[in-house]
């Protein structure tokens, strides 16, 4: 087991009984998870947020638990078994950092679909299909 700062800490972490409890290995999961995260990161363009709502919510749902899921885990690391697991620490940087990006564009998500269901459009459509948002007034101009 490649383990560059913490001697045995991977080992001791990946055979903890914590890594045991899902009937499926704990790696398996987290390559899905990731693999999820990485093919609904890719997907759409700058303004998906209103033309793909239903890709950023899988993004948003994809990030935010793996996300806490990866933070919870490595503080559990050195209180439950005083061990340290560099790419576990590597992860849960990883999850860090993409959390609030991601969880900016769902509340910029949720916040369209708000404004689609006040017009009194299909939420169901706008979900699925997304809207040009267009008559969403922009910022005051001064007329001089």
């Amino acid at each position: 087991m490649w383990e560059p700062f913490f001697g045995d800490g991977s080992e001791t972490i990946l055979n903890s009984s914590v890594s045991t409890v899902l009937p499926i290995p704990d790696a398996a999961l987290g390559a899905l998870a990731y693999l999820v995260d990485a093919a609904a990161g890719v997907v759409g363009r700058r303004d998906r947020w209103r033309s793909m709502p239903w890709i950023v919510v899988l993004f948003g749902l994809a990030i935010g638990p793996l996300g806490a899921v990866s933070i919870m885990l490595t503080i559990f690391q050195p209180v439950l078994y005083d061990s340290w697991c560099t790419l576990c620490l590597a992860s849960a940087a990883v999850s860090l950092v993409m959390i609030g990006p991601a969880m900016d564009e769902v509340l910029a998500t949720l916040q369209f679909l708000k404004r689609e269901k006040q017009r009194g459009h299909s939420l169901w459509r706008a979900f699925w299909r997304g809207g040009s948002d267009q008559d969403v007034p922009g910022p005051a101009t001064v007329n001089g």
